[in-house]
């Protein structure tokens, strides 16, 4: 449930507050200024008194800061919980559909149930590919239209709408790739795979998976929490630059506000900023090419570089919030509250390497102590993108299984 409350953050200690819902009993389009105090007890309180009001009924809740607002939503432990209710009753019912094979899985020479789920601390759950490759899981192409459709609700239980549109959208570049494609690497939306680890539960930990060219959602569900990383999304082409598409560009508002934040900044600001004059043909933290002792190396050797944005004046800073309302924003609100409660945005460095050109092969990262997002357009003269949101203490739910398996009796 998601309530009908805005906030437009003013300067000093202040935010005005006014509803989404102009019809409503709250004063039409009148707003009030609130203390901002006010605001942060709004996740222990069951009650707020707003200045001018009266006493308004809400059920607790916690603030979501999207694109400079701040979103009223429900305290994120009750947000969190619908959420894993939601994935697992979609997961349960999809794990339903492969219990009895299938008629055509004989003649297929596929085991659907045997594909779609593993056991919960399966080493492939860690072994997440966003490139063409041979990897676990059942394949859309293998799936009923039924099956199908049970996915594509699981994707929206996790993602926002802007999210679950980003997705479906790297996916359909699959089939512009399959006409352009010399190669011979397999191209199509059914190579999308769906993996469960473990079993679908409100009350003990497990975890999914959904990946293909360019797409791979890691997601880890605990009664602590949800957990989303490794998040990445990617595009080839970046940019449709024939055809009916033209001019299409997936991950356009991203690159662009990161090139609105470098061409803010003021020549010593971008003497910091500017890393390296070439930029690097893939993400740092990628695991591509790599043996599997070096896929987290990334941890102890990839420190933060760039201009701090504690040092950017609060323009500067507001094109920062932005990229991180892009990446955290695939996201829906439930899940991404506590990823922004926890964020203290003037603690990360924001690094360039390459041209400021658009269309010029370029990279630039926003990392702080545990926060790490990564966007590489490099491949294909710039018209190719990596993407990747990482963190230190909650990859793979490193945080809501272990607080999970650090207070159960399971062990």
């Amino acid at each position: 449930m998601h309530f009908a409350f805005a906030a437009l953050a003013l300067a000093g200690d202040t935010v005005l507050a006014r509803p989404l819902d102009r019809s409503d009993a709250w004063g039409g389009a009148h707003g009030s200024i609130l203390d901002r105090e006010a605001w942060l007890q709004l996740c222990h309180d069951s009650t707020l008194v707003a200045p001018g009001l009266g006493e308004t009924e809400m059920n607790r809740h916690s603030l979501v800061v999207l694109s400079g607002l701040l979103l009223a939503v429900p305290c994120a432990a009750q947000e969190e919980r619908a959420v894993q209710e939601e994935m697992t009753a979609v997961a349960s019912a999809l794990i339903a559909t492969v219990e009895q094979a299938a008629p055509t899985e004989a003649m297929l020479g596929v085991a659907r149930k045997a594909n779609l789920m593993l056991p919960g601390d399966d080493p492939q759950r860690e072994n997440w590919q966003y490139w063409p490759t041979v990897r676990v899981g059942l394949p859309l192409e293998y799936m009923s239209a039924a099956q199908r459709r049970l996915v594509h609700d699981l994707l929206r239980t996790l993602l926002s709408s802007n999210g679950y549109l980003k997705a479906t959208h790297i996916m359909r570049l699959e089939e512009i790739l399959d006409v352009l494609d010399e190669a011979g690497l397999p191209r199509s939306v059914d190579h999308y795979r769906l993996v469960v680890f473990g079993t679908p539960s409100v009350e003990a930990p497990w975890s999914w998976r959904f990946e293909g060219h360019h797409v791979s959602l890691n997601v880890a569900v605990s009664p602590e929490g949800v957990s989303v990383t490794p998040s990445f999304f990617g595009a080839n082409p970046a940019e449709v630059v024939g055809g009916p598409l033209a001019g299409f560009r997936v991950h356009g508002i991203l690159e662009d506000l990161a090139r609105e934040l470098l061409t803010s900044l003021s020549d010593e600001q971008r003497a910091v900023a500017v890393v390296a004059e070439r930029a690097p043909a893939e993400i740092f933290t990628g695991n591509i090419n790599k043996d599997r002792s070096q896929w987290e190396a990334w941890r102890q050797t990839l420190v933060p570089q760039g201009v701090a944005v504690s040092e950017l004046n609060e323009v500067q800073q507001h094109w920062v919030r932005r990229i991180i309302d892009e990446v955290l924003g695939n996201y829906r609100p439930e899940v991404a509250a506590r990823y922004l409660s926890a964020l203290d945005i003037e603690e990360l460095k924001f690094a360039w390497m390459g041209p400021p050109e658009r269309h010029a092969p370029h990279y630039f990262r926003l990392q702080g102590a545990d926060f790490m997002f990564e966007y590489d357009n490099v491949q294909n003269d710039g018209n190719h993108v990596h993407s990747v949101w990482r963190s230190k203490s909650q990859d793979f739910g490193l945080d809501v299984l272990g607080d999970h398996y650090r207070t159960s009796h399971l062990h």
